[in-house]
């Protein structure tokens, strides 16, 4: 369908209405569920047409327009959150009372590992279960607790997060042909209107902390390696889940790996060494054990909703199988990001637990495969053949390259 339209242009416009079209019908029957969706979905609408009519109507080589790209989408997400966080009441989950009573710790000089403090909100778990001691990473809590402390909310952490991801989706300050910059407009478009998304600001959920460092560091793969590790390393120091990108980069394939994986590595661990220091015994408690001895959630929607209980070891050996399995093949950015996204729906769909936040994750990662891909022509005009060694175009044009960026030949 898409190739039927020679426009540039024209197939971008199709791509995005068709999509968000079905994303936004999704959300209407979602009503049934939770009926501010809907309501939240017809406010945003207007946005939704503007963004495509900028796509239709203007020439998106123009950085102008892209900005106004931007900015469109953004208000979408600031319009979000002013419609979910001041106007319903709180949302009853012990993510978004951890967040809360950490920020309130801080401001009292008292380290957040220790006496941050939510009743457990697990319907599986026994009576009077509760978490005592911040249950995620430091970067995580500084995100949200700085929320809380400017803004009067933790949760606009995650809409500022989710701005930053749709500047670097456009990028609206680079040079590049009009397919490109047409193709990332939708794309960016297709994130915002994801029908859950407005779930993932409302809840709390800390996964959107993640994205806007793994797609930064996805984005300077090539040109920029060693920034680009560092800011996967930051992107790794925001969730306990993430250190199984580590075997997806110890197995790629290509001469850089060890450093990559070292300096990921390195900067993820120094990012908790100082509330580790504070009290070490409390911090792993709270941010390790604490999840390892969370019972089955049965309301899962994973393998675990249907009363599956799976061995750990089974859940990590079947995840990191995936993870070198793919590593091995190597390849570009867009092929890591495939990767890691794999190696987590893996983990997730085993796993103890996996709610809406963790596929949204998953489906995020996976379109930013698609981004990095088809970021990945010439500044100057046409989309290159080829992203890296990995042989696959981004538009689904094959090549085989004579090396790939770290020099290795192509496999």
């Amino acid at each position: 369908l898409l190739g039927s339209w020679k426009e540039p242009r024209q197939r971008a416009v199709v791509f995005a209405l068709g999509a968000t079209g079905l994303l936004v019908t999704y959300g209407f029957l979602l009503a049934a569920m939770v009926p501010y969706i809907a309501v939240t979905m017809l406010f945003a609408l207007p946005l939704l047409l503007a963004t495509i009519f900028l796509i239709w109507r203007f020439n998106p080589e123009r950085r102008g327009i892209r900005w106004a790209a931007v900015g469109t989408l953004s208000a979408t997400l600031a319009l979000i959150g002013v419609m979910w966080i001041p106007t319903v009441n709180p949302p009853f989950t012990d993510m978004f009372y951890l967040h809360e009573s950490a920020a309130d710790v801080i401001l009292e000089g008292r380290n957040p590992y220790t006496d941050a403090y939510s009743v457990s909100t697990n319907p599986f778990a026994p009576d009077g279960a509760e978490y005592v001691g911040y249950a995620y990473p430091p970067l995580t809590m500084i995100a949200f607790a700085s929320s809380h402390i400017l803004f009067g909310d933790s949760r606009w952490a995650s809409v500022i997060a989710m701005m930053l991801v749709v500047v670097l989706i456009i990028r609206p300050w680079e040079t590049m042909a009009r397919r490109q910059a047409s193709a990332l407009i939708a794309l960016g478009l297709v994130f915002v209107f994801q029908p859950w998304v407005t779930l993932v600001i409302f809840n709390a959920w800390t996964d959107m902390i993640t994205l806007p460092l793994l797609l930064a560091g996805a984005l300077l793969w090539r040109r920029h390696p060693v920034l680009a590790a560092v800011m996967f390393g930051f992107a790794f120091g925001t969730k306990q889940y993430l250190v199984l990108a580590l075997p997806v980069m110890l197995a790629w394939n290509d001469n850089f790996r060890w450093k990559r994986a070292l300096i990921a590595a390195g900067v993820a661990a120094l990012t908790q060494l100082p509330f580790a220091l504070l009290d070490p015994r409390a911090f792993w408690d709270a941010t390790i054990a604490t999840g390892l001895s969370v019972p089955i959630r049965l309301d899962s929607s994973s393998l675990a909703g249907l009363g599956l209980d799976l061995p750990f070891w089974v859940v990590i050996g079947a995840s990191v199988a995936v993870a070198v399995w793919m590593g091995r093949a190597g390849g570009a950015a867009s092929r890591f990001l495939l990767a890691l996204s794999a190696t987590l729906s893996v983990a997730f769909l085993l796993g103890f637990q996996a709610f809406l936040n963790y596929w949204f994750f998953v489906g995020s990662v996976a379109l930013f495969a698609v981004v990095v891909s088809v970021s990945s022509g010439a500044p100057t005009g046409e989309v290159v053949a080829a992203d890296s060694a990995s042989g696959l175009g981004p538009l689904g044009a094959t090549r085989r390259p004579a090396t790939d960026p770290q020099g290795d030949p192509p496999p």
